[in-house]
């Protein structure tokens, strides 16, 4: 019989979608959808390429849609609710020995990703509570202390 894991995640809160056209459904998603821009980058930006960050909850998401015109970027994001869940669920799936594609400080979150079995990337991240304009993308290291994890969340207050 197969063992069920324990999720361990409060479920999906954002989504990242590749776009054809960056302009007009980033207009799509704040004009007839109703939600607001609240970040973004050019394609000069080195990582991610050309990208906008939209909510309809500023407030309490940072964003719930991305759009990314890079398609490797696509994914769907699971929140957690705690620091010690964030590195639970990454030492969960390094022990299923599933590479982990990326592991960042986004500011407004930590966060890593990986693929499912049909290669769907996954983020997986717990937001610090630090509004950080997005995208932010710095490397993280979640093998390290609490205590060195967290004092990085310091240049942004």
């Amino acid at each position: 019989m197969h063992k069920k894991a324990s999720c361990g995640n409060t479920g999906i809160h954002h989504v990242g979608l590749c776009v054809k056209d960056l302009a007009a459904s980033a207009a799509f998603y704040r004009d007839v959808m109703g939600m607001k821009i609240v970040g973004g980058s050019s394609e000069t930006e080195p990582i991610l390429g050309a990208t906008v960050f939209l909510s309809s909850r500023p407030d309490e998401e940072s964003h719930e849609i991305a759009l990314f015109t890079k398609p490797e970027f696509a994914h769907i994001a699971l929140k957690v609710a705690s620091l010690s869940e964030l590195k639970a669920f990454y030492q969960r799936i390094c022990a299923q020995r599933l590479p982990v594609k990326m592991t960042f400080n986004h500011g407004v979150s930590f966060a890593f990703y990986f693929d499912d079995p049909d290669g769907n990337m996954i983020e997986v991240y717990w937001p610090t509570g630090v509004p950080v304009r997005q995208p932010r993308v710095e490397p993280l290291d979640l093998t390290q202390s609490d205590e060195l994890l967290l004092a990085q969340l310091t240049r942004f207050s």
